[in-house]
């Protein structure tokens, strides 16, 4: 059974409630991999981590803001150069924080750069791929129909008032972008792990037959025409079709670092 959550501001239940559990599971090399996280926030996930005996390093915009783990929290910001060693990491996470990224590309790229070849990168973001929030970018292009989509009076957060801050969520990507820019970089998408589904996103399953039959037919034109790319064209029409991805509220992606020769 896991333990209750703590609240922990700017981070969802369920990136938290899947981390707890990925924690949990037992390996016992957890004390010969080194984890970083590149947007520790309160520092309650790197807690989880090396609670389960992992070798963890902490990094953040703002790094006074760690208070729930023992180690140092030191500056990192992700739109220039990592201050991280080429191939240290044997797991990279970034939370809650790639939506808030002009960048996105660099990010992958640096990631890339200081994961080992067989190293794990987990991604955790809204959902923009989910029916629901299809639905929302229709009606509203916002994350969520009760919610407006950021504008000039809230696109940039100052932090305890100083002129340093991030952007709001200006730049939420969707599976199929993410999935694009890791592969551009090395990185294999291994798995999409399921999160709490949305009711609304349920609802909306009236249109999967539509939504299925369109991919389907990309999906046959794509592999005739370049059938030797079929496999790629294949893992884009399964996760398009996906019910982790059409239903789930939350994304959490799990990468894996493909070997690149000469590295």
């Amino acid at each position: 059974m896991t333990a209750a959550l703590p609240e922990v501001a700017h981070t969802r239940e369920s990136a938290l409630q899947f981390f707890q559990y990925y924690t949990s599971k037992k390996d016992t090399e957890h004390k010969q991999k080194i984890v970083i996280d590149l947007s520790a926030g309160s520092g309650y996930i790197a807690h989880l981590f090396e609670d389960a005996g992992y070798q963890v390093q902490l990094y953040d915009l703002f790094p006074q803001q760690n208070k729930f783990s023992n180690s140092l929290c030191k500056f990192i910001d992700l739109q220039k150069s990592f201050p991280i060693e080429d191939r240290t990491a044997d797991l990279v996470l970034c939370s809650e924080t790639i939506e808030h990224l002009p960048n996105q590309h660099h990010l992958f790229v640096e990631v890339s750069r200081i994961l080992k070849s067989g190293g794990i990168f987990i991604l955790t973001t809204p959902n923009s791929s989910s029916l629901r929030s299809r639905f929302s970018q229709f009606m509203m292009e916002s994350e969520h129909y009760a919610t407006p989509a950021p504008n000039e009076l809230n696109a940039f957060v100052s932090w305890d008032g100083k002129s340093e801050g991030y952007f709001s969520k200006l730049f939420i990507s969707g599976v199929l972008r993410l999935r694009t820019l890791a592969a551009l970089n090395h990185l294999k998408l291994k798995i999409i792990h399921p999160s709490k589904y949305s009711s609304t996103s349920v609802w909306m399953l009236w249109v999967y037959p539509i939504l299925f039959f369109l991919n389907r037919k990309a999906y046959r034109k794509q592999a005739q025409s370049d059938p030797k790319n079929k496999d790629t064209y294949q893992s884009i029409f399964k996760i398009n079709t996906s019910m982790d991805v059409l239903l789930s509220k939350h994304l959490i992606m799990e990468f894996s670092k493909r070997e690149v020769s000469g590295t």
